[in-house]
């Protein structure tokens, strides 16, 4: 009966062909067994070491390419850190007839709740596969803190820009007596409330923001008695036929009040806060990057058996 070899034979045979040793030298002086059975042993050898390299390249790859994607979503946080722009209102000033003031305050409720979608909102969301293999591997990493500060920060951002939105409608409201309308189809003397409401809340931000392009509302706004409105340039901020001096005097009344205040420290208070905030998540996550290895096991590692 033909003498049985184990594959860690044949491994050996295959060691010594490869460092120069001959088949028949094999046969004769290692194996002691038939030519046909040592060349029939290394073939085998060599497949079963074929796929064992191509197994582990394989394992490389999958690692390197989760690795990638791990660090891709490292990106995405980074990119999801915005801070918005001075201008920006969280309700558009511009919806239809004169229900702004109604849906300003429908809607901040429904923001308060959590409702109502924000810039970077959509890049902002957990829910990801990739987001919760990261948190397996980054598990209790101070990541997930700074990170949650800063959408803390964000939401109260948001927050006292709406505030500030809807103290810029009932300061004008109050101090000229005049409802905001966003159409001309209503008894006068009325404020438009797309031109005077976001002029009066831009002008008041980059006062608040100390910005070099300031809005000069006590020198450009004129009473056109000609025409019966209020102007900014071509903009129509109030239409008041006989009105038209008052109206403008309560609006800048309206304007010095609304720079003074509270509500537009808030909004600056809590932006200089927000980008605090994404300065210390940048800065931990490109400490994370530098290792240049997501540290750490997740499910997919388990399973490539890492």
């Amino acid at each position: 009966m033909p003498k049985k070899f184990s594959d860690i034979d044949k491994r050996k045979w295959l060691e010594l062909y490869d460092s120069g040793k001959s088949e028949t030298w094999i046969a004769k002086e290692h194996a002691k067994c038939d030519l046909r059975t040592v060349r029939r042993g290394l073939e085998e050898a060599r497949r079963k070491q074929d796929g064992r390299v191509a197994r582990i390249e394989l394992l490389k790859d999958a690692l390197r390419k989760h690795q990638d994607s791990l660090v891709e979503e490292l990106d995405k946080i980074l990119s999801a850190l915005t801070i918005p722009t001075e201008d920006y209102v969280v309700i558009p000033w511009h919806r239809g007839g004169d229900f702004i003031l109604e849906e300003a305050e429908t809607l901040a409720g429904k923001w308060q709740a959590g409702n109502v979608s924000e810039p970077g909102a959509d890049t902002r969301n957990e829910g990801g596969a990739v987001r919760r293999l990261l948190m397996e591997h980054l598990k209790n990493d101070r990541l997930w803190k700074v990170l949650a500060q800063w959408k803390k920060g964000y939401d109260a951002h948001l927050a006292a820009r709406l505030v500030l939105q809807r103290k810029t409608v009932a300061v004008i409201q109050d101090k000229t007596g005049c409802n905001l309308v966003d159409g001309n189809d209503v008894p006068r003397p009325f404020i438009c409330s797309y031109t005077t409401g976001d002029l009066f809340f831009r002008a008041t931000l980059r006062q608040a923001f100390a910005t070099q392009k300031d809005i000069d509302l006590e020198s450009d706004i004129a009473a056109n008695t000609a025409s019966g409105d209020v102007r900014y340039g071509s903009l129509v901020l109030a239409e008041a036929p006989g009105n038209e001096e008052k109206i403008k005097s309560n609006l800048l009344d309206a304007f010095r009040e609304l720079k003074g205040s509270s509500e537009a420290v808030s909004v600056v208070d809590t932006n200089k806060a927000l980008a605090e905030a994404a300065m210390r998540v940048r800065q931990v996550v490109e400490q994370i990057k530098l290792l240049g290895l997501i540290l750490g096991q997740c499910e997919i590692c388990r399973r490539l058996g890492m």
